[in-house]
């Protein structure tokens, strides 16, 4: 009897506990513009490649979570994710210089690949984005002698 009641005792406390914040996030994502972006001019299949990119922070309360990263056939979409509080104390960063985060590319067996990169949005709220073709090479194994 003493198993059961504390057994009752136990799932009445866990469930009493909520993780629910009543529906409200104190904080939202957002992907940021790649500002300038520093990439190889062409590619070699099965080689990877350091794939850098500048960015600045709007705000003091947005922080960098990674990379928004989608891809389609040889398309890759690149930005930066952040997460930013909705706070009262939140100020614009005007002259901060620019941060940067690297990513590694490895390269398949396309003949070229087109990476998008986020340049935020227009007038309309339309996204905005600047376009690089880069050329893939065959590999060629190293001669012997």
């Amino acid at each position: 009897m003493k198993k059961f009641v504390l057994l009752l005792l136990a799932v009445f406390a866990v469930s009493s506990c909520s993780l629910d914040d009543g529906g409200e996030n104190n904080y939202y994502f957002e992907v940021l513009p790649v500002e300038s972006f520093e990439i190889p001019t062409s590619f070699v299949q099965g080689q990877k490649y350091e794939m850098k990119m500048f960015y600045k922070l709007p705000t003091n309360c947005h922080q960098i979570t990674g990379f928004y990263y989608a891809k389609e056939e040889n398309t890759r979409i690149v930005g930066i994710q952040s997460r930013a509080l909705y706070a009262d104390y939140c100020l614009p960063l005007e002259t901060q210089e620019l941060d940067s985060l690297s990513f590694n590319f490895e390269v398949g067996t396309e003949d070229s690949y087109i990476f998008k990169f986020y340049k935020g949005t227009d007038e309309q709220g339309i996204d905005t984005f600047e376009e690089v073709e880069i050329p893939v090479y065959p590999y060629q194994a190293p001669a012997q002698y």
